[in-house]
């Protein structure tokens, strides 16, 4: 193999739909261009379902990785430079293992950090789809075992937080109180912090790995979905739960969006998101909800006073959260 990088190339790019991935041959797919695998969405935007190209390097079909941070933007509890150093050095092992990954590449810009390598397509390889399938495989296997390390690091940073923070000394009624009574936004935020990771802590095989309050008054958890029960257990790795600590307007479409990006931007490992708003939601979120209903991710909306009635009534939380999760679906 040459060392020549994807950025140097110069060639055309083909795009390819999922439908057509197992009709297209690569014995057909010229060696000066690049196929870009990519489905138009109903807004006319295409969706990438590869991170990279497939084309032919000399005699070879390969796969052209491209992976790209930009540090403004990251908020995984291990940090960027242990993120991708690992990803580095998982794909060098493999490189050394199996032989069939090389040019393995890392340029740190500052704002963006891009890690590329190329995948060597083995020969009884017939279509895209085959090819595909063999650089997913071991993309999947290099972020499975880099989500795993960052699940393990938010987990010891959550159990820090749950262990040393005065919120969690108070009883459920006092919390719940505490939550209708603060007039103080920071204080009224930690309580509701404290409140919504509890009552998602109480669902067996949900694990919270990762809580913070935002500047913008917002509460981001991400839990990591190991239930048994089989409802939850056909969800995604991830679920995802945002609440807006807003004291005088309604969730609406704009909030909708910025959520659905946050999902969109788990690499495919969140599909599952519950929207808390204190002060319920506009009929724009709803019409949003709508529009993307046709999606493979779930928003459930939930307000505030819902919740703190499953708590004070002792509902069965996990029942009460399909109930809701049913609604959604059938909008």
């Amino acid at each position: 193999m040459s060392d020549t990088t994807l950025h140097e190339f110069d060639n055309d790019i083909i795009t390819i739909g999922t439908p057509d991935l197992d009709k297209t041959l690569i014995k057909d797919i010229p060696k000066d261009s690049l196929i870009e695998v990519s489905d138009l969405a109903d807004n006319g935007i295409y969706h990438s379902r590869f991170e990279g190209e497939f084309g032919w390097e000399n005699e070879i079909f390969c796969a052209f990785v491209r992976h790209d941070w930009y540090r403004k933007y990251w908020d995984l509890p291990l940090g960027l430079p242990f993120h991708m150093d690992l990803m580095k050095r998982l794909a060098e092992f493999r490189a050394s293992q199996n032989k069939d990954l090389t040019n393995i590449q890392f340029e740190d810009e500052g704002d963006w950090c891009h890690l590329n390598y190329e995948i060597l397509i083995p020969a009884a390889a017939q279509t895209i789809g085959d090819a595909l399938k063999y650089a997913n495989e071991i993309l999947d296997w290099i972020e499975n075992t880099v989500q795993t390390a960052q699940e393990g690091a938010a987990g010891l940073i959550n159990g820090v937080i749950e262990k040393y923070n005065e919120t969690s000394l108070l009883h459920l009624p006092d919390l719940i109180e505490k939550v209708k009574t603060a007039t103080d936004i920071d204080e009224m935020g930690k309580y509701l912090e404290e409140l919504v990771a509890r009552f998602f802590s109480e669902i067996k095989g949900f694990q919270i790995i990762e809580r913070k309050r935002t500047k913008t008054e917002e509460i981001d958890i991400v839990i990591v979905n190991n239930a048994e029960q089989s409802f939850w257990k056909s969800e995604s790795n991830l679920i995802l739960v945002e609440c807006k600590n807003w004291t005088k307007k309604p969730a609406g479409k704009n909030e909708y969006v910025a959520f659905r990006e946050k999902l969109e931007n788990r690499r495919g490992r969140a599909k599952l998101g519950f929207f808390i708003s204190a002060k319920g939601f506009a009929k724009t979120f709803g019409l949003e909800d709508l529009r993307n209903s046709k999606a493979d991710l779930l928003i459930v909306p939930l307000d505030l006073k819902q919740l703190i009635e499953i708590i004070e009534k002792q509902l069965n939380y996990s029942e009460e959260l399909q109930k809701f999760y049913i609604q959604a679906t059938t909008k």
